[in-house]
């Protein structure tokens, strides 16, 4: 199990990972200003079975997609005390994300490029410090970071149409925890440059097999699996709360954001300092 270097290694990151991550989980309650609304919005669905819409209080809560707080309200569940459940989604989101990065770079590079990659991410201020907070973003990262492995390991190490469709379908579940996971499927464009200018190994996976039409649906599946049972019932109701909940959080908190966002406006130069200091 330890004989070798490599194994030694490998140990020794998952349990610095676990420690600089898991410390203090289950010793804290929920912090302002998110991890409140979040912990208690998964509480309240477990206590009165009402997972569909999310309730906070007696108000309907459509600032964010439900998946978040459906994890939260499962790992409650599962372990019983809300001083676990509400931090475990972004724990096990964070190490996934760590496991991907050692991976996919064993695998597109060499195991030395994979395990550089974790540690350094592992370290990132910016990573470290959302993964030990109840945010969203740390699950986004993870579905983001999935989507990216799958349609890498198809179109850099292909093909394989099952890691093609995997990547659509991460995609699909980032689209229902904060509205932008599509933003992994950018990767497609320069693969695509690449493949029409000839470069060996990127995109010979057969841009024109229709196979390649499945990624597309396996985006719609997680999509279509929440909106279509959400959607039947604002249909078939009278409330005008429903039918307001339905239209800010895909039309104002989903479509408005990628076209209009009314806040988080920064200039250019704001992303140079955060990628010089949170970065690091």
């Amino acid at each position: 199990m330890l004989k070798t270097p490599e194994s030694r290694e490998r140990w020794l990151f998952w349990l610095v990972a676990l420690l600089v991550l898991g410390a203090g989980l289950g010793l804290r309650d929920p912090w302002p200003a998110d991890e409140p609304r979040f912990a208690l919005v998964a509480r309240q669905m477990v206590e009165s079975g009402q997972w569909l819409f999310p309730m906070r209080g007696d108000e309907l809560y459509s600032d964010k997609p439900p998946l978040f707080m459906w994890l939260q309200g499962l790992a409650l569940l599962l372990t019983g005390h809300l001083r676990i459940a509400f931090l475990l989604p972004t724990l096990l989101a964070s190490l996934g994300t760590l496991w991907l990065l050692r991976d996919l770079g064993a695998r597109m590079f060499s195991r030395e490029a994979g395990a550089y990659s974790a540690w350094a991410l592992l370290f990132t201020f910016a990573f470290t410090f959302q993964a030990r907070r109840a945010q969203i973003d740390p699950l986004l990262v993870f579905w983001t970071t999935l989507s990216a492995y799958g349609l890498l390991r198809h179109l850099v190490r292909g093909p394989d149409w099952r890691m093609w469709m995997l990547g659509w379908f991460a995609a699909g579940l980032g689209v229902i925890t904060k509205g932008v996971g599509v933003v992994a499927l950018l990767v497609l464009v320069p693969a695509a440059f690449a493949h029409l200018r000839g470069w060996k190994g990127i995109g010979e996976a057969g841009w024109r097999s229709p196979r390649a039409w499945l990624g597309p649906l396996a985006l719609l599946v997680p999509v279509l699996l929440w909106a279509v049972p959400m959607l039947s019932v604002v249909q078939a109701s009278g409330d005008p709360a429903l039918h307001g909940y339905a239209n800010d959080l895909l039309l104002r908190q989903t479509a408005q954001r990628y076209t209009d966002p009314w806040h988080h406006r920064q200039p250019f130069w704001y992303y140079l300092v955060v990628i010089a200091t949170q970065w690091l």
